[in-house]
């Protein structure tokens, strides 16, 4: 979805952006790259922080020594680096978060403009806002709406009454608005419930690849705004994300779940039926929800279990 472009920008001219102290000589970088590849220069950034919001260590350790034969990198830290490299660099308290603003402010742009393809499938009973993208193989339902600016790329069906707001990406192979599963048994045959909800979605929402999202049974499927959702997740009916949480990749929402605001949902886990996550809450990777947590909570493992209390500053 973004291409990486070469531009001349000054060291001291990062620095300003980012309202940082800056240590080093001043020269030009042409473009970004990470430690494990550096690039004569360009930008980096270092840390030990994997996640400022639950102040999580990354794994992965450097030796910043082996940066001497490359010229003029600048990095971009929360550490004072004299003495452990010779390059320059920038101090400021989240590394990984201003490293991205440079690099969205002077290093990339949008692969995919506007418009739809040819080989897409619109229904003229949509409503397609302006300046939207829509990809090859794409199908369109009839009661969909797609708010202004909004990306949805390649083979993604998009179905029921379902609508997506203002400055959303939508990955490639994903389905929106389908029917749920949710079957009684009578008389040795199954009785399907069938689904007549809506799918209600809000803007700058991100949504991976061969993600799943249910409509609801009789109500809504609900995606708060700035919601970004990884590949390989199932969001069932009736659910509901609050604002700026993140679903990581193949994790489970089961139907009627409700997850706050600015939580982190780690990778392979599952939140059951009518489970609560409370706002803030930090569920680990491979954790089995059964039940309702408060706020703030850290939890991990199958079943999943309070870790501890998480105190914000």
């Amino acid at each position: 979805m973004f291409l990486k472009i070469k531009k001349k920008i000054n060291v001291k001219k990062i620095a300003k952006f980012l309202e940082a102290e800056y240590k080093g000589k001043n020269f030009n970088v042409h473009t970004f790259s990470s430690l494990n590849e550096p690039v004569d220069n360009s930008v980096c950034f270092y840390t030990d922080i994997l996640n400022p919001g639950f102040n999580l260590k990354d794994n992965v350790k450097y030796n910043l020594g082996k940066l001497s034969k490359f010229k003029n990198l600048l990095i971009i830290t929360d550490q004072d680096l004299r003495g452990k490299t010779n390059q320059s660099f920038i101090i400021t308290k989240n590394p990984r978060l201003d490293f991205q603003l440079v690099i969205n402010n002077y290093f990339i742009k949008e692969e995919f403009g506007k418009g739809i393809h040819k080989k897409a499938l619109i229904s003229k009973k949509s409503k397609i806002g302006k300046n939207v993208y829509i990809g090859a193989n794409s199908y369109i339902g009839d009661n969909v709406k797609i708010g202004e600016g909004t990306k949805i790329l390649q083979n993604v069906v998009i179905l029921g009454k379902t609508s997506i707001g203002k400055n959303c990406r939508v990955k490639s192979n994903t389905s929106i608005g389908g029917e749920g599963f949710s079957f009684g048994f009578y008389e040795n045959k199954h009785v399907h419930f069938p689904h007549t909800g809506e799918v209600r979605i809000g803007n700058d929402v991100w949504i991976g690849s061969n993600v799943t999202i249910e409509k609801g049974t009789i109500d809504s499927t609900k995606i708060s705004d700035s919601v970004k959702i990884d590949d390989l997740v199932h969001i069932g009916h009736n659910s509901y994300l609050g604002p700026y949480s993140q679903i990581t990749v193949a994790s489970i929402i089961a139907g009627r779940a409700r997850i706050g605001k600015k939580c982190w949902i780690a990778p392979n886990s599952v939140i059951d039926n009518g489970c609560v996550i409370g706002d803030e809450c930090l569920v680990g990777t491979h954790s089995l929800v059964r039940k309702n947590f408060e706020s703030n909570s850290i939890i991990a493992g199958s079943p999943a279990r309070l870790l501890k209390k998480f105190k914000k500053e």
